[in-house]
């Protein structure tokens, strides 16, 4: 596993753009989640080697195994006509495939099938969407309800849009929403998929915009109700 300084004392999560994220967790696992593709226009950083990957499903923007170094668990959440419902735990980190979500709509007649990924860390519990496409069932509500941190795509056309990803943070009920799966101002993507601001989904909403793509995550860090944490899109390095 890799290795852990000092000064590592919390869950870290770092967002590298669309749906993929970089978690840490305290004990130093590092989790590389909906592992994004160089079609999107986001730099593609260095990684240190990766212990676990999650894949909310199979589509190439969100399956890029190739990014992760070293030689990581790979667990798939869902391809086209199946779920792969799982829990792995891997050092001081719990996650958990939760089935039974859709890419569309139309119950993946569209686009197939997305599973949502729990993941327990460093105290908290944080629920990735992947590229939910419908508000939730009570299924997927009781499976879901009051996990501390969710991110949910709010870019529309692909997945839910601004307002269904608002009236799915109401069903879940979290302590911190973070949105993804928008298109930044700043990055050239060949997607048609909304902007954070025309998504709607910051309307009448306690927002916090942080100068950074990472957050650290501890129980004492959390607020006292929902708030959407906004973290800053990476951005391709400025020409020499």
């Amino acid at each position: 596993m890799s290795s852990r300084t000092a000064s590592e004392t919390t869950a870290r999560l770092h967002w590298l753009g669309h749906a993929c994220f970089l978690l840490r967790s305290p004990a130093g696992v590092h989790v590389l989640i909906d592992p994004l593709n160089d079609a999107l226009g986001y730099p593609l950083p260095p990684l240190p080697d990766i212990d676990l990957v999650l894949l909310s499903h199979e589509h190439a923007d969100h399956a890029n195994v190739g990014l992760a170094p070293g030689r990581p668990k790979v667990v798939r959440g869902a391809s086209a006509d199946v779920w792969h419902a799982a829990e792995v735990q891997l050092g001081d980190v719990t996650a958990t495939v939760i089935a039974g979500a859709y890419h569309d709509e139309v119950q993946g007649a569209a686009r197939g099938r997305t599973a949502l990924l729990s993941i327990a860390v460093g105290g908290v519990r944080l629920l990735h969407l992947g590229d939910l496409g419908h508000v939730l069932d009570a299924n997927l509500i009781a499976q879901t309800w009051a996990h501390d941190i969710a991110c949910v795509p709010v870019g529309g056309h692909f997945t839910l849009d601004g307002i269904g990803a608002a009236e799915v943070i109401d069903q879940i009920a979290p302590r911190v929403a973070i949105p993804m799966h928008f298109r930044p101002t700043e990055v050239e993507m060949p997607l048609p998929i909304s902007t954070l601001e025309d998504s709607g989904f910051l309307t009448g909403r306690t927002v916090r915009r942080v100068a950074t793509s990472e957050l650290d995550l501890a129980p004492d860090l959390l607020p006292h109700s929902l708030e959407v944490t906004v973290l800053e899109p990476p951005t391709p390095p400025a020409p020499a």
